[in-house]
Parts: C-alpha cells; structure tokens; sequence
C-alpha cells in the first residue's frame, strides 16, 4: 500500500463529529488563527493538572508567542487540532493535540506529538480521539512514527498510547518518559 497525500487545504479544514463517553458531542477541528480569544477564554477551563502535565511546568496564562505558536500553524510542519464542547450556547475548547514534523531517522518520517485535555473532562476519551485523527493526517502525510515526551506520572497519556495498538518503545529518565510509536505496525486508525 502506498503512501496517501492529504492535501494541506484538506488539513487545514478538517473537522468531525465525535462523542465523548458521556456521549456529549464535541468537534475535532483544525486549529485557526480566528481561535485566539478562544484560546484565552478556555484556558482557565483546562485546569493545573492538565496545564502542567503539557508543559511540564505551571503556567498562569499564555505571552503572545504561545498564542501565535497554539492558533498560527502551516499544517505541513505542524499541525494542531483541538476539541471544541458546546455548552450553555458557548464554544470552549476543551483539549488540544498537535504533531511537530521532527525529520528522518534512517528512512522513516517522525514527528512529536503532545496533548492537553481538560481536569473537567479528564477520562472521556479524547486524548484517544485526538490520537487517532492526528494519526490519520500523520499517515496521509508521511509519517510513521510519534515521538512523545510524557511526565512518568501522567497514567492517562500512557494508557492512550497503549490502547492505540501501536508497538510503542520507551525509554526513561527521572523526568520523563521517551516513547516512539509505530504508526506502520499493530493497529489501523
């Protein structure tokens, strides 16, 4: 089976309708640079845990720089998609995930792949949907392996990657864990 192109206009307006395992309904979207205020409005929503086990670290709110680098992708290089929950007549976004083109090692596309799902929906199954979108466009695109970067206490990332199928390798310092996933071998997304 060869490789199939996805066309980056493609990418840039994917969008589909998934449930959440309370089946509430959310879109998983390309990211857009009209996502801005979005963006801010939905931040203090994601909560500390979330926050710090993206980032590594604590974050009160976000510069500039992070703003363009969240809303402002080329979806060749990056892309970014985000999980959008209506609520009260309200769009929020309540997760993200996003891939970073990080090159060829022997003759295999990788790219680094990160997540950020809100405490409030914590366990609903997103951060597997997003997974398995990102995985979709990855391959349409030429890659075949995510690399990731995931605090040795983040359970909920672990089991994400485990229940993808995907043969995923790890290695592990004190402060994190490196996995490399597969995306040619085990599972079909």
């Amino acid at each position: 089976m060869g490789i199939v192109t996805m066309d980056k206009n493609d990418v840039i307006n994917y969008s589909v309708t998934e449930h959440m395992r309370d089946q509430r309904q959310i879109t998983i979207r390309a990211v857009r640079p009209d996502d801005r205020k979005l963006v801010i409005k939905s931040l203090p929503r994601l909560g500390a845990i979330s926050i710090y086990r993206r980032f590594f670290s604590a974050k009160s709110g976000l510069t500039d720089d992070d703003l363009r680098s969240f809303t402002e992708v080329d979806f060749v290089s990056v892309v970014q998609l985000c999980a959008v929950l209506e609520d009260k007549g309200e769009d929020w976004i309540i997760a993200g995930g996003r891939y970073i083109r990080s090159g060829v090692f022997g003759t295999r596309q990788r790219a680094e792949i990160a997540f950020m799902v809100g405490d409030p929906v914590q366990g609903q199954g997103i951060g597997s949907l997003l997974f398995r979108h990102l995985t979709v466009i990855a391959l349409a695109s030429g890659i075949v392996e995510f690399e990731a970067e995931v605090l040795p206490t983040n359970a909920a990332m672990f089991r994400v990657f485990e229940k993808s199928g995907y043969p995923v390798s790890m290695s592990a310092t004190r402060e994190c864990v490196h996995l490399i996933m597969d995306l040619t071998g085990g599972a079909s997304p």
